[in-house]
């Protein structure tokens, strides 16, 4: 080996002993619980269209009919709210439990019936549920069902009522759907004039 070659090769090993190494990087953490019901449209989020609407309902509207009404499930004189709630794209990664909470009733002076301030009727505010898209297409059974008892007219007292679940410990769910219907009770002798109101509010949980 000539001089030259044998300092080109030092050169050589030497530009090598100075090559940077390798940059590693590691992304960890663990997954939250994540849920998706409520955007709405045009406010940041992902979704371009409003996931769920309500129908809160208007006691100014109630009739005669809403006083003395039959229905072929027996459940007779009520004021209807239909999609009281109404989700048209409910996401998420894991189990759920999606939950119903009916609030006190604000009455009239005088009121002496079955609804109470303290919510605690189970008799006066009636829902149905209905899921139109389970949200897991290889195994509905595995998406979004409605728990038991819910798939007809069910009172709501002052616990925290869970009327759907849905997803596996391996799966969420993604685009699902469903409503609430709702029937307020009226009676002829107990419901008398005067401002009524009444709150249902839907909450979402982790499942197990």
């Amino acid at each position: 080996m000539n001089l030259n070659k044998l300092i080109s090769a030092l050169l050589l090993s030497y530009s090598f002993a100075l090559t940077d190494g390798p940059i590693a990087v590691t992304a960890s953490g663990i997954v939250p619980f994540v849920v998706s019901f409520n955007t709405v449209a045009g406010n940041g989020d992902q979704d371009a269209a409003t996931d769920a609407s309500t129908t809160a309902g208007d006691f100014a509207t109630v009739t005669a009919d809403d006083y003395d009404r039959v229905t072929e499930s027996g459940v007779t004189n009520y004021f209807n709210i239909d999609n009281v709630v109404a989700v048209e794209d409910f996401d998420a990664n894991h189990y759920v439990d999606i939950r119903l909470t009916k609030g006190g009733w604000t009455l009239p002076t005088n009121y002496a019936g079955a609804k109470t301030a303290g919510a605690t009727d189970a008799t006066e505010f009636l829902v149905l549920v209905n899921v139109t898209t389970p949200g897991y297409p290889s195994d509905v059974s595995e998406g979004l069902v409605v728990e038991s008892g819910f798939d007809s007219y069910t009172g709501l007292d002052e616990n925290v009522t869970s009327i759907i679940k849905g997803g596996t410990a391996s799966h969420g769910v993604e685009d699902a759907a469903f409503d609430v219907d709702a029937r307020i009770l009226f009676d002829w002798l107990t419901d008398i004039p005067g401002t009524y109101t009444v709150q249902l509010t839907l909450s979402v949980i982790q499942g197990s």
